[in-house]
């Protein structure tokens, strides 16, 4: 299972670096310059990933500020069960999951 996931995800990664590497050494002539490339070819392969996350954290702080007045009346008026109950439904309601929050942090993984 290992095997599979090295070949399919870190050693076409490797293989890029790699390349980028080799080229720009024989480009530049300068190993410096080489590292530089290589983390420009970088942040241009994981750019779309960081608009997806930038996405994301932009749909979560919306529905956040969208719900959040209704989840701090719920959260004065109600206690204990009864509250986890009614913001249970109310989320439900809102096709809202409070894991949902995790998704904000997809762009400090990356």
């Amino acid at each position: 299972m290992l095997n599979i996931l090295y070949t399919i995800v870190i050693y076409p990664l490797t293989q890029i670096i790699e390349f980028v590497f080799v080229f720009s050494e024989k480009v530049f002539k300068e190993t410096g310059i080489s590292v530089c490339a290589i983390s420009a070819a970088i942040s241009v392969l994981t750019l779309p990933l960081y608009m997806v996350a930038e996405k994301w954290q932009r749909i979560e702080r919306d529905t956040q500020k969208r719900i959040k007045p209704k989840i701090d009346k719920i959260k004065a008026v109600f206690k204990g069960d009864e509250q986890y109950m009614i913001l249970s439904t109310y989320y439900r309601q809102n096709h809202y999951h409070p894991i949902y929050a995790l998704r904000s942090t997809f762009g400090l993984l990356i």
